[in-house]
């Protein structure tokens, strides 16, 4: 959050514009700091963290949109507000200023009331941003603390449940309560490491490195893992078949996640006896995977909420997947994160039931 003196970084290669714009500031009771080239407002802009930047656009090394572009790319630098003072007023350059990320234009010559006006609303914005970034920041170490103790406690009831099922003295009945308590417990487990992830994806937090990542060889492997469970249920698990091979460009540990999720789900929802299909495909560009269960369909108006985190509730409510939760979140995120996207059909097309939920991720090598 905002403490002490408001900074603001005048950038500017007039000498003469600068001490202008310094005497306007005065009353504000701000610290001015000045630059007179774009190069040096990069380095001024990085070391000293302004609360805001008063930004010509006509400079000769480099324009003023070039430095704003270059500022909400660094890390440190893109929070800033920019506001551009510009004696240009054609419709282009100022859209292109907008597009690059400036929040206001003071044009030249310089009103002292606008200059006032402009910067009271900038420093106002950082101070907002600043608040906005210490609770996104206290959020996450509050998950971090909460998923860690869980997982303790999980760990803990879930080692006690394995103990008891490799008792070969306990009767069946008792056997039968240790497996649904280890079913539970891991089902816990999944639910917190998601939580986590979906922390960590929306503050930016989680790395994500691309590269090529063959569709059909993954989605086997993650199939395998899982189709002895499905067995256990009267579930039939093809797996993918595809003459050829179609890589994405994505992150393996996030794409393996996500799969994971989704063919859990699709063993979850699929009712006995029924099937789960495993479809890889390559279309306009895009590797494709298809993952398709039986059984009843997800009402059309819950086809885009199922996705969010704060609708999960309420799509359990109203379809009775008692098993709809973070998983999805995370699968949409996790996709947005590498360049793609995921979507859900249901009734399957061509079909009166059926659950198929599609992942697209950018086609070909890195």
């Amino acid at each position: 959050m905002m403490t002490g003196t408001p900074k603001v970084l005048i950038v500017d290669d007039e000498p003469g514009n600068v001490r202008l714009l310094e005497a306007m500031l005065t009353p504000l009771g701000v610290e001015a700091f000045t630059a007179s080239s774009g190069s040096q407002a990069l380095e001024m802009a990085a070391r000293i963290s302004p609360h805001t930047i008063l930004l010509d656009i006509s400079m000769p090394d480099m324009d003023g949109i070039e430095v704003c572009r270059r500022l909400k790319k660094g890390s440190t630098t893109r929070d800033i507000p920019i506001v551009f003072v510009t004696a240009l007023s054609d419709v282009e350059d100022h859209a292109a200023a907008v597009e690059a990320g400036g929040i206001g234009f003071i044009t030249k010559p310089v009103e002292p009331a606008l200059v006032h006006a402009s910067v009271r609303n900038a420093i106002r914005m950082k101070h907002l941003s600043d608040e906005v970034a210490e609770l996104l920041r206290q959020r996450a170490s509050l998950t971090r603390m909460l998923v860690h103790d869980m997982n303790n406690l999980l760990t803990v009831s879930l080692t006690c449940a394995q103990m008891m099922l490799s008792d070969e003295t306990l009767p069946p009945s008792l056997l039968h309560y240790a497996a649904a308590i280890e079913k539970s417990n891991k089902e816990m487990q999944q639910m917190a490491r998601s939580l986590l992830d979906v922390e960590k994806l929306e503050s930016g937090a989680m790395e994500v490195s691309l590269k090529a990542v063959k569709l059909v060889e993954l989605a086997e492997q993650r199939a395998n893992l899982l189709v002895s469970q499905a067995a256990d249920r009267g579930i039939r698990l093809e797996l993918p078949k595809l003459a050829g091979e179609v890589s994405a460009r994505a992150d393996q540990y996030l794409l393996t996640r996500v799969l994971d999720n989704l063919i859990f789900n699709a063993i979850k929802f699929c009712p006995r006896q029924g099937s789960i299909e495993i479809h890889i495909s390559e279309k306009e560009g895009m590797g494709e995977i298809a993952v398709t269960n039986d059984g009843p369909p997800v009402p059309k108006e819950f086809h885009e909420r199922i996705f969010e985190k704060f609708a999960q509730v309420e799509v359990r409510q109203a379809t009775e997947r008692k098993g709809v939760g973070l998983g999805l979140t995370f699968c949409k995120m996790a996709l947005q994160a590498m360049g793609g996207e995921i979507s859900v059909e249901s009734p399957v097309p061509g079909r009166q039931d059926g659950t198929r939920f599609v992942l697209r991720l950018p086609a070909g090598q890195i």
